[in-house]
């Protein structure tokens, strides 16, 4: 009976670490493309996440956009980025180059809650 046990528990350490594993190759994955993964929810559960974006400038700068919730939008008007709607569950990549330095807005620009004018974050464009 005991070493069933140890069998039973070796067993679920095993499956434990097959997931776990596979959790952390999913987010080598996306970010081997060097994209940063930017996710839209209504503001009152979290806005958009990350909320501040830090890159360098001269960059290609490549942007996974996704929801989690409703349809939303990204725009960035000082890149002249303008995603397009973003369903949830679907990603949508957009590319610039980061030619500015400074911290600039992007907004929600599809309406998606009474809270849609709380949906912005900032680029900051280091040197």
């Amino acid at each position: 009976m005991r070493g069933e046990l140890v069998a039973l528990g070796m067993l679920v350490a095993l499956i434990a670490g097959v997931v776990g594993g596979m959790a952390f190759l999913d987010r080598v994955y996306e970010q081997s493309d060097n994209a940063i993964t930017v996710t839209a929810q209504v503001p009152t559960e979290g806005g958009f996440e990350p909320d501040v974006v830090r890159v360098k400038a001269g960059e290609v700068v490549r942007l996974r956009l996704t929801s989690r919730d409703v349809t939303h939008g990204f725009y960035l008007p000082d890149f002249n980025v303008n995603a397009g709607p973003i369903s949830p569950g679907k990603y949508k990549t957009v590319e610039f180059v980061a030619d500015k330095v400074g911290a600039f807005t992007f907004y929600c620009n599809v309406l998606c809650s009474k809270r849609h004018g709380a949906m912005n974050g900032t680029l900051i464009v280091e040197p």
